[in-house]
């Protein structure tokens, strides 16, 4: 008899220690990870034709490729869901330009994330709008990598294309200046559970 009633009494400790572990695993899957994302770059670019405000002219003339002036880039996110699977969210960024012209374009984006470790990568798709000196606005794509040196702060590289359209021309009505980019600087995240 005793060893029945131990046999059923280690059956309900088993049941309650499973039922118990289902509970934390839906109460975990019941709470949305939330992360706070603040990033600050710096970076330069080139741009592709008719460069006329910059002063690195690298083809053999004005409307060849050009060096873009240095910039700093600071913005923000929030992504939701788990990083280690797929986080999304949108992002705000804020670039300012660092020499010549004085410029700043802001630019809403929508980011994805994807983190295995200590490593990540994104993608972000956004449309900048030039603020000043000229407003104007174009298409931006880009896509970084990551490495976190503490769980929520790391450095990134980020590659980033832009289409902005522009005044008019003599020889074009609606011209586009297509743009390409490096940047490079901090990541650092926080997140919360909802």
């Amino acid at each position: 008899m005793r060893l029945v009633l131990r046999a059923a009494a280690s059956l309900l400790c088993v049941t309650a220690s499973a039922s118990a572990a289902a509970d934390e695993a839906g109460f975990a899957r019941a709470l949305s990870p939330l992360d706070v994302v603040g990033t600050a770059f710096v970076g330069d670019g080139l741009r592709f034709n008719n460069p006329y405000r910059l002063a690195t002219v690298l083809g053999s003339n004005a409307q060849s490729l050009s060096r873009t002036a240095g910039y700093v880039d600071v913005g923000g996110a929030l992504l939701a869901g788990t990083p280690a699977h797929l986080a999304q969210g949108l992002a705000l960024r804020v670039s300012v330009a660092l020499e010549g012209v004085a410029q700043s374009v802001l630019t809403p984006s929508y980011l994805i994330l994807r983190r295995a470790g200590p490593w990540g990568a994104y993608a972000r798709a956004g449309l900048p709008v030039v603020l000043d000196p000229d407003p104007t606005w174009g298409i931006e794509a880009a896509a970084g990598g990551l490495w976190f040196a503490r769980a929520g702060v790391g450095v990134a590289a980020e590659l980033v294309g832009d289409v902005f359209y522009g005044a008019g021309t003599r020889e074009v009505a609606r011209p586009a200046y297509p743009i390409l980019s490096m940047q490079a600087g901090f990541w650092v995240s926080w997140e919360a559970l909802l």
